[in-house]
């Protein structure tokens, strides 16, 4: 299979390399590549080109074609209106270099591939023009006119344009010289142009009933008007800008593919989408913005900014997007990222209310782990109601749903509101007053800019706010973990103050947030109080008494606390928990009582954190600053993390498991303690406090960046390095067709800051014992890992390049990882490159390399393990903005041995160190198809079959990752992307998956029958799932 794969995808590379464009002859004998025209044009001259653009799909784009010649790799453009005659002036001279020689020349590309040959515009014009004279070419021939002192070049053609169109008119005897306007004209005046009654009736009813006219070429949506009855009405007729939407509903007509983009992210980038999709609809001042404010654009970074805050320090104003591109530092990728979310000077003041609302609804099933652990049985049964996943009767449990609201008045007054459901949760609908207020998310937020000895702008929020500063160690709060965070590109990171209404419950901020930019100085302060999921574990109810019925006290005269078999409010937390399934605790203790199970357990709203933050920036000149951020969290209930055998006991549910304790469970036994009974570093409190300084500086091309920030544990406040600390530096430079990314991280395992977010390449609990539910007195303890928001403490540096060959070939990421994990000191490394070859625009290879492997420095450690995965992709992107994906993915894991699957030696016996490494592969074959029906009608399908053999594939649909770790398996989805009008978007995905996994194997290893009430029969299993979404704006 693999063979004929690769075979089928060498013919099409082949054959895709011998590939013509097509070229089309013009009726006057002359050729014109269907892609391109170029014209040879000399230096020092100064140019018009007069035409017009294609039938209102894409516009002409004219651009100077040249190597090495241009100042600061300025390309000089010009952009033609859909089907709009006009004329342009270029003048090339002020963009080349000094020593550019004269005898030098370049060419001006013609580029429109969406014309057809019958939709070929008129030949472009070229007029030459020195001081004296303009020569122009018409029909030919070569004519003079003498230029006085008085024309202007653009006159003389406008005049030329005007007398052609007075002629045109004047020939036909059935019309006036006044040009019949389509979207005014009524219907007797449309019956006064050359055409038949019915054609008449025709673009009547057509305006009348479907749309106005955005161009003359829309006419040919019309039946009954061919090409020929086209060309006759140009001279007679004209399209006046005509359209009943305002210019917020213009606007997202216009960036309709981005906010569609936008709409659709989740996890960690969905707070942040909100912000920018506002940005979008009412785009802000480009010469107004900070520095911040800049960076805080999707994929624009520190080089961008600081090039653009150079160039209004020197009194430059940017006037256009031309000014912006043509920006010395901008780089075409920042610019074109940038462009729809600025204006650049003052509009007129609207009272305007904006009002988006969106409904998400998802029938998907938990992934995975987490079914595994809440179907994994307690109290060592295997009766289907001895799990969670049997006593609530998980098989049929309700959608997730989310319902939010978001109301803006201009760019000044914001609110929000957000009820998120996740998948068995109780609706909206069924909460009470107490339950919705305490579950939904909501801000009120007023932003305003003003002068007062410079330019200020303030922000102040109330209600839940998300707070992000620097590089992510002290204060970045969100739910969702993303591995190789560089805070670049697609890992951008909104700093400052934001209002939230994002699904991020556990790590959300409540309370007040104010926050004050000028332009050297930024601070905010943020206050919150919320409540917060935590592991509950009882330690407390009576205190220990003699024989005699007498209390004992302890050396300090101190009653000894016992537990008194239950959880209560007395008792300690462990930790922060993020639940997949937020269970109420009547739900909860109800579970616990059937499973005699009552030592330790999740609960729900269980620690009140009372938080207060700090941040403070200081600006000495463009692209520089130094910040101090500072949290302190008080609570109302301890976290007390027992010591050796008693944290084993507490979590692990038989003694005789205690072996499985291993050394990377250090991450456990290193979690945040309130209380110390050390006798060397004893200490009691009710807070957790983090310390960060934050610093940026851009130096040309280069931006460097760190942080560092420490946790008050034992040492002295002042004193810097004597408390667990994290450390991250980074530097980026960039080139318009070159980037590389530096970057070294160094965490204290001690470092517990439940609000970082910063690099790591794995988060906090990976490969530790919480990955084995089976091991737990309760299994839900298994949440600490798959829920975990932290990154792991480890140490190590990054490097991250792309690198653009030419314009058909781009090495368009390659990354190269080396870490140090620091709970058990394992070396690894992980390395991905991707190639994507374009011999023709049409089409696209990309290839990907990935290599991880774990234990690297010790060959004969058993730990030691490597993965790898190959794979081709072809995309053909057809007409109409139409895609096809073909894709396979071949991947392999050398590892140790598991021996409940291949049993290569007595598990139980002394042989078992013993057994070799095995090798493991897979295989993993995708063909996705997109087709646009129309500008408002898109859909997307996909089909994968894969063969995994103990290999895991990710894959990304179309809004979401898929994770598929079966033996063997296939799925399909199908999604519908729908404009139903112009305020109302809907959007509808149905998946089908069906897979084999390994459990037959495992049953036959624990040797469980496969007869009678016992929960795991089946090995095959399929999923039917539907996400929709839908979203309202005007």
């Amino acid at each position: 299979m693999r063979k004929l794969i690769l075979i089928l995808l060498v013919l099409v590379f082949f054959n895709s390399l011998f590939a013509k464009e097509n070229v089309y002859r013009k009726k006057n004998g002359n050729y014109i590549d269907y892609d391109s025209l170029n014209i040879e044009i000399e230096k020092d001259k100064h140019y018009i080109f007069e035409g017009s653009g294609s039938s209102g799909i894409d516009n002409v784009l004219l651009y100077i074609k040249s190597e090495n010649i241009f100042n600061k790799g300025i390309r000089p453009k010009i952009e033609f209106e859909p089907g709009k005659k006009g004329v342009y002036e270029l003048d090339i001279r002020g963009f080349l270099k000094d020593k550019c020689l004269v005898s030098q020349k370049f060419y001006l590309h013609v580029k429109s591939p969406q014309l057809t040959p019958e939709e070929l515009i008129e030949e472009p014009k070229i007029t030459e023009i020195d001081s004296t004279k303009i020569i122009v070419e018409e029909k030919h021939e070569i004519t003079e006119k003498i230029i006085t002192k008085d024309d202007t070049l653009k006159t003389i053609l406008e005049e030329k344009i005007e007398k052609e169109e007075d002629e045109l008119v004047e020939s036909s005897p059935k019309v006036k010289k006044k040009l019949v306007d389509l979207n005014t004209a009524s219907l007797d005046e449309l019956k006064t142009l050359p055409i038949t009654e019915k054609q008449a009736d025709d673009i009547y009813d057509f305006r009348f009933y479907q749309q106005f006219f955005q161009s003359i070429y829309d006419l040919r949506k019309i039946s009954s008007i061919d090409q020929k009855t086209l060309n006759k009405l140009k001279p007679f007729v004209s399209v006046s800008h005509y359209d009943d939407k305002d210019d917020a509903a213009q606007r997202r007509e216009e960036i309709y593919y981005l906010i569609q983009r936008l709409g659709s992210n989740e996890g960690l980038q969905e707070g942040m989408s909100d912000v920018w999709e506002d940005y979008l609809i009412t785009p802000r001042n480009i010469n107004k913005l900070s520095f911040t404010e800049i960076q805080n654009m999707p994929n624009v970074n520190a080089q961008d900014a600081a090039a653009i805050l150079r160039r209004r320090a020197y009194g430059d104003t940017l006037a256009n997007a031309r000014d912006l591109r043509q920006t010395p530092g901008v780089t075409h990728y920042s610019y074109t990222n940038l462009r729809n979310y600025v204006y650049y000077k003052e509009k007129p003041t609207q009272n305007r209310l904006f009002f988006d609302y969106q409904l998400k609804f998802n029938t998907e099933p938990y992934e995975s782990d987490a079914i595994e652990m809440y179907k994994e049985p307690m109290r060592g049964s295997t009766e289907k109601t001895s799990s969670y996943w049997g006593f609530f009767r998980m098989d049929d449990i309700s959608a997730a749903v989310m319902n939010k609201i978001r109301i803006r008045y201009q760019n000044e007054w914001k609110a929000g509101l957000m009820y998120n459901s996740n998948k068995g949760e109780q609706s909206f609908l069924n909460a009470d007053s107490k339950e919705f207020f305490n579950d939904a998310k909501f801000y009120l937020g007023y932003e305003k800019e003003f002068d007062l000895a410079g330019r200020n702008y303030i922000k102040l929020y109330g209600g839940n706010f998300r707070a992000t500063y620097g590089e992510g160690l002290v204060m970045e709060n969100t739910d969702y973990y993303s591995p190789r965070k560089t805070g670049y590109g697609f890992n951008k990171r909104i700093k400052g103050i934001i209002g939230d209404v994002s699904r991020t419950q556990q790590y959300s901020l409540k309370g007040l947030a104010l926050d004050w930019q000028r332009k050297e100085l930024n601070a905010a302060v943020f206050f919150s109080i919320d409540k917060k999921d935590a592991i509950i574990y009882d330690n407390k109810g009576d205190f220990l008494k003699d024989e005699n019925g007498d209390y004992v006290y302890d050396a300090d005269s101190l009653l000894i606390p016992i537990p008194d078999g239950k959880i209560d409010d007395q008792d300690d937390a462990f930790s922060y928990l993020t639940m997949t399934r937020r269970f109420t605790d009547d739900e909860l203790a109800s579970a616990e009582d059937y499973f005699n199970v009552n030592t330790i357990a999740p609960r729900r709203d269980a620690v009140e954190e009372k938080l207060l933050g700090a941040h403070f920036e200081y600006s000495p000149f463009i692209g520089t600053h130094l910040g101090f951020t500072g949290i302190e969290a008080v609570y109302d209930r301890d976290f007390i993390v027992p010591d050796g055998d008693d944290l084993k006991d507490l979590l692990i549910d038989d003694s005789y498991d205690f072996n499985k304790w291993k050394s990377t469970d250090n991450e456990i036994s290193s979690l945040y303690s309130t209380y110390s009974d050390s006798t060397k570093y004893g200490y009691d409190r009710n807070y957790r406090r983090v310390l960060g300084l934050e610093w940026q500086t851009t130096l040309n091309n280069t931006s460097f960046q760190g942080e560092y920030a420490e946790m008050s544990l034992t040492g002295n406040e002042f004193k810097i390095g004597d408390d667990p600390k994290a450390l991250i530096l980074s530097a980026y430079t960039l080139f318009n067709d070159f980037y590389i990314l530096s970057l070294y991280r160094d965490y204290d395992l001690e470092f517990d800051n439940p609000y970082m977010r910063a690099f790591a390449e794995s988060w906090r609990f990976d490969d530790t014992i919480f990955e084995k539910s089976y091991l737990f007195r309760n299994t839900l303890l298994t949440e600490m890992y798959l829920n975990s928001a932290q990154p792991s403490a480890e140490r190590g540096v990054y490097l991250e390049t792309r690198y653009r060959f030419n314009t058909w070939m781009t090495l368009s990421r390659l990354y190269l990882d080396v870490w140090e994990r620091k709970s058990d000191a394992r070396k690894s490394y992980r390395f991905e490159g991707k190639l994507d070859f374009r011999p023709i625009y049409q089409q696209r290879f990309r290839l990907r390399f990935k290599q991880q492997q774990k234990r690297n420095e010790d060959d004969l450690d058993r730990g030691k393990s490597l993965s790898q995965e190959a794979e081709i992709t072809l995309s053909s992107y057809l007409s109409n903005r139409d895609r096809f994906m073909l894709g396979y993915i071949h991947g392999r894991v050398v590892q140790p041995p598991y021996l409940s699957i291949s049993d290569p030696g007595d598990a139980s016996g002394d042989d078992m160190a013993q057994a070799g490494n095995v090798l493991t592969h897979g295989d993993y074959i995708f063909a996705d198809y997109t087709h646009n029906l129309n500008k408002n009608l898109k859909i997307i399908g996909s089909f994968a079959v894969w063969k995994g053999l103990g290999i895991s594939f990710w894959d990304f649909e179309d809004v979401n990752l898929d994770f598929n770790h079966d033996d063997r398996g296939y799925k399909y989805w199908l999604t519908i992307h729908s404009r139903i009008a112009n305020n109302l978007f809907f959007s509808i995905k149905y998946k089908y998956k069906k897979q084999m996994s390994r459990e037959l194997e495992f049953r036959e290893y624990n040797d469980i029958p496969e007869t009678g009430q016992y929960y795991y029969q089946n090995v095959k299993t399929s999923e039917t799932s539907i996400r929709a979404q839908l979203d309202w704006k005007f």
